[in-house]
C-alpha cells in the first residue's frame, strides 16, 4: 500500500494468469458500468443513507459489487520500458515494487483489481460517525484485515454508507495506491481512479507514475534505489514492520535482467576462465 501506515495484509493464493495478447492488448472488452441500486445488507444503512450516498458525483461504480469484470490484464515490456524512462529509473526497479505490493496481480480471480480496505481511513474520513454502529468498517486503530475473499465485501458495505469516502479508503491495483491519493495518481476524482484500475492493467502502471512523480524525496529514492527512503515514503513510517525495504531490494535484484553471454557477471567482474 502507499501512502500511510501499513501492517500486514490478507495472504492469498496465487492465481493463473488470464490469456492476453502482448501484454496489454486484451482478447476481451470492458462491460459498460452498470447503473444499478447497491445492495444493502439487513444490517446495513438505512435507505436514506443509501440515497445520498447515490448522488455523488463520478462514473456509477456499483458493478464493482454486481459482476465480474473482464478488464485488460497485463502490462508489456515496452510500458514497463516507457514507464521507466519517463521516471528515470531501471525497469527492475518499477517491477520490485509491484512484486512486493501484490506479488505481481492486479486482479483477482474476479477480475476486480486487487484491493486491501483499511478501516482506519474510513473512519478518518468521515470523522468516525459509523464508528458505533459499523465498528469493523470504522475504526481509529488499523487492522481487522480478514481474509483476502472478505474485502470487497467490506468495501461495498462502506460504499453503501460513503462512496468517495469507502473507494479512498482502500489500495488499488498492482501498485496498490491509496484511494485517497488519487489527485496525486493523476485523477480528478477517486470515481475516476477506480473506475480506470477497474478497466486495465496499464491503468495501474500510469497511477504509479504519476504519483512517484507527485512526491520528489520519494522519486529520488527510487532512481537511487535508496529502497528504505523509498519505502518510508510509500508505505509509510512503520515500512520496517513488514521490512519493506528489504523486500523492494531483494525484488530488484530478482528483476534484474541477465547479463549479456561473456559479459560482467554481477558486480562488474568477468568472469574467470576455468582452467
Amino acid at each position: 500500500m502507499s501512502g500511510g501506515q501499513r501492517v500486514p495484509g490478507p495472504t492469498r493464493a496465487p492465481r493463473p494468469a488470464a490469456a492476453i495478447d502482448r501484454g496489454t492488448l486484451a482478447r476481451w472488452r470492458m462491460p459498460a458500468p452498470m447503473a444499478m441500486p447497491v445492495s444493502t445488507p439487513a444490517s446495513g444503512p438505512t435507505h436514506a443513507t443509501v440515497s445520498r450516498a447515490a448522488r455523488q458525483p463520478g462514473p456509477d461504480l456499483a458493478y464493482l459489487f454486481l459482476s465480474c469484470g473482464a478488464p485488460r490484464v497485463g502490462v508489456s515490456e515496452q510500458d514497463f520500458a516507457t514507464a521507466a524512462a519517463t521516471l528515470g529509473v531501471e525497469v527492475a526497479a518499477i517491477k520490485a515494487v509491484a512484486e512486493v505490493e501484490t506479488q505481481g496481480s492486479a486482479f483477482n480471480a474476479d477480475g476486480r483489481p486487487t484491493i486491501l480496505y483499511e478501516r482506519h481511513y474510513f473512519h478518518r474520513l468521515t470523522g468516525g460517525r459509523f464508528a458505533k454502529d459499523y465498528p469493523d468498517l470504522s475504526n481509529p486503530q488499523a487492522g481487522g484485515y480478514g481474509k483476502f475473499s472478505q474485502q470487497y465485501a467490506k468495501l461495498e458495505r462502506a460504499f453503501a454508507l460513503d462512496r468517495a469516502a469507502a473507494l479512498q479508503s482502500a489500495s488499488w491495483g498492482r501498485f496498490q495506491i491509496m484511494g485517497k491519493n488519487y489527485q496525486a495518481a493523476g485523477y480528478t476524482s477517486v470515481m475516476q481512479m477506480v473506475d480506470r484500475m477497474a478497466a486495465s492493467e496499464s491503468g495501474h502502471l500510469t497511477a504509479f507514475v504519476h504519483f512517484v512523480q507527485a512526491d520528489a524525496a520519494m522519486h529520488q529514492a527510487l532512481r537511487d534505489k535508496d529502497w528504505a527512503a523509498f519505502a518510508r515514503r510509500y508505505n509509510g513510517r512503520r515500512y520496517k514492520d513488514n521490512d519493506y525495504d528489504t523486500k523492494m531490494a531483494e525484488a530488484y535484484q530478482r528483476n534484474l535482467p541477465p547479463p549479456p553471454q561473456g559479459g560482467p557477471a554481477p558486480g562488474g567482474m568477468m568472469p574467470l576462465p576455468l582452467p
